[in-house]
């Protein structure tokens, strides 16, 4: 029943993820960096009241006091504040499948990174796999120029990718962590919002109240996933955790192209062909090896 249980858990949690572009698309009359620090704004009260309910507050005093770890989580939160301000901006100019591109890309750039950063070894096999997925950015760049290149995935898959990294090596729960994060965030936030043209409570007054609604849960929509994640994590072997991530991104691909009708350039599209040979050689290759490893500790 327990991996069922993380199974459940897991998609439902990489398929809000990737559903996640018909939630923001709600509020066209909202400027992206506005729709970021509601965002924010209301995660930063969801997390709050969850560790008052936890009764687990006192962990971000804990992590204060620490200045490695503090120092960590406060480029961690640099890192997923970009991400998701790219992210909603992305939506909001109609580059949903680019997004989706740089989430598609991260199992490969977070096992380039591990190589690179952490000194973990990269098994001859996975290789083809990662030179695919360059191949594919450096084609769409060559075909269609510099202004046509897919700047957003980019960003979008390296920026997460680092985030990942750093709370890999931070050793902080995923609940107290983005809690901090957001606590680190929401002072920068208010402050610049604050010396906007536009006030953060002008929004209120021009869009109608079931969208104040539906914006003030975007703490819990921002929150839900990770909590379910986190679940499914503890539960799921890392293999089995990473097929399952290909659903966010694969959502995020039928939101662009077949609900909000983005033209898919066939520039873009050999891309996604590449990408999409990469992951299925990388899935191959990693369940292999996984089951070779297996096969030598009963041998």
């Amino acid at each position: 029943m327990g991996m069922s249980s993380g199974h459940l858990a897991a998609i439902i949690a990489f398929s809000m993820w990737g559903l996640f572009p018909i939630y923001w698309k709600f509020f066209p009359e909202v400027q992206p960096w506005d729709l970021f620090a509601h965002r924010l704004l209301w995660s930063f009260i969801t997390l709050i009241l969850i560790l008052v309910f936890k009764k687990q507050i006192a962990s971000l005093k804990k992590i204060w006091l620490v200045p490695k770890t503090r120092n960590m989580l406060i480029i961690s939160a640099i890192l997923i504040s970009s991400n998701w301000l790219l992210y909603i901006y992305a939506i909001s100019i109609g580059k949903i499948l680019e997004a989706s591109m740089g989430y598609f890309l991260n199992p490969l750039i977070n096992v380039f990174m591990g190589w690179l950063i952490l000194k973990e070894k990269i098994r001859p096999g996975q290789w083809p796999a990662i030179a695919l997925a360059i191949l594919a950015i450096l084609l769409i760049g060559f075909q269609s120029g510099l202004d046509q290149f897919p700047w957003i995935a980019l960003t979008l898959s390296l920026t997460f990718a680092l985030y990942g990294l750093i709370r890999k090596l931070a050793h902080v729960g995923s609940l107290e962590g983005l809690a901090f994060e957001t606590c680190i965030m929401i002072i920068p936030t208010l402050v610049i919002w604050y010396y906007q043209p536009s006030r953060p409570t002008d929004i209120l007054n021009q869009i109608p109240a079931w969208k104040v609604l539906l914006l003030s849960l975007s703490g819990l929509i921002t929150c839900a996933p990770l909590v379910l994640f986190a679940y499914g994590a503890k539960r799921l072997p890392l293999g089995t955790l990473g097929f399952l991530g290909y659903l966010s991104p694969g959502l995020k691909f039928v939101c662009g192209w077949l609900i909000f009708k983005e033209v898919l350039s066939p520039e873009k599209m050999q891309a996604f062909v590449l990408i999409w040979i990469a992951l299925v050689w990388y899935t191959a290759e990693s369940l292999l090896s996984h089951r070779k490893v297996n096969r030598n500790k009963h041998a």
